[in-house]
């Protein structure tokens, strides 16, 4: 957990408690509304169990079983940035576009919650150290991580791209409402987040 994480929820200003713009928004801070640092990470409750047993030719095997495997998007609050130079023009609308990638973010966690099953499968393994099941678990699940962070990145390049470049209100409703769709039709996989992800 983040020092200053929130879970998926509406934003206000105040969240944005960030002194400056966070590294991939220096160069451009001078143009930007407001930056969102979001991350997905496993729930705490996340457990790996690991059995062992000896054969009767006295070599010990290991076996790893992943339990409770559940996903979270998370805002980290001290990096996330707020430019009053920048975001006084239209606050309300940077608010909104920031909430637009908070959004991906948790909709990218609900969509691993919905493979969960499948990703603590392909984390199973067994093997003749604890070391090399608990390595096969570790590069199978930073994998399933990987590949939904590359797609919420994407996503929110392209969100950026449809909707940054000057004020483009109209845009940016049309990803409001799809982003909302998506969120209510979802509300099932939002397994760790607050009462406003239960109520999406």
């Amino acid at each position: 957990m983040l020092e200053d994480g929130i879970r998926y929820r509406a934003l206000s200003r105040s969240d944005f408690k960030g002194t400056e713009a966070p590294g991939p928004f220096a160069q451009v801070a001078d143009r930007v509304g407001a930056a969102t640092c979001g991350q997905v990470l496993t729930t705490p409750d996340m457990r790996m169990l690991i059995h062992w047993q000896r054969s009767t030719d006295g070599e010990t095997s290991y076996r790893l079983i992943a339990k409770r495997l559940r996903f979270q998007a998370l805002m980290d609050r001290k990096c996330s940035w707020w430019n009053d130079k920048v975001a006084a023009f239209a606050p309300d609308y940077v608010l909104e576009h920031e909430q637009i990638h908070f959004a991906l973010y948790e909709l990218g966690a609900r969509r691993l919650n919905a493979d969960s099953a499948g990703i603590m499968r392909d984390m199973e393994s067994e093997g003749s150290t604890r070391e090399a099941v608990e390595r096969h678990a570790e590069e199978a699940l930073n994998e399933a991580l990987q590949d939904a962070v590359e797609e919420i990145v994407d996503q929110n390049r392209a969100f950026d791209e449809d909707t940054s470049l000057g004020y483009k209100p109209t845009r940016q409703k049309v990803w409001l409402e799809r982003v909302n769709a998506e969120l209510r039709a979802t509300r099932q996989w939002a397994g760790a987040g607050g009462a406003l992800a239960r109520a999406l």
